[in-house]
């Protein structure tokens, strides 16, 4: 999950440095980027807010499982402690509301 992350985060932060400074380079990168979002924007958030909606409940199931177990045996063992702390950690960095307020436009 978090390969992903960073894969997406540097990607993003490439296509932010292209776009800083003029060159060549950047006025192509706006013409693409024109040409993939003309008409379809409204499809794309839509999709892109489900996609997340969809991770964010697998993780907070996820973390709901291991506070299950938790309760059935009566102690929580520190391996569980941290996949439970990392779950939550991974549920906030997605920021729900983001993603909830995309889903309505």
């Amino acid at each position: 999950m978090f390969h992903l992350l960073f894969i997406l985060v540097s990607a993003e932060m490439a296509l932010v440095l292209v776009l800083l400074f003029s060159s060549p380079l950047r006025k192509l990168v706006i013409k693409v980027l024109d040409k993939i979002k003309e008409g379809r924007g409204p499809v794309i958030s839509k999709t892109v807010a489900g996609t997340l909606f969809v991770v964010f409940i697998s993780i907070s199931y996820n973390a709901m499982q291991i506070q299950k177990r938790a309760l059935e045996g009566g102690v929580i063992n520190p391996t569980d402690e941290v996949l439970l702390a990392n779950r939550i950690l991974e549920a906030s960095l997605m920021d729900y509301t983001t993603i909830s307020k995309s889903s309505i436009q």
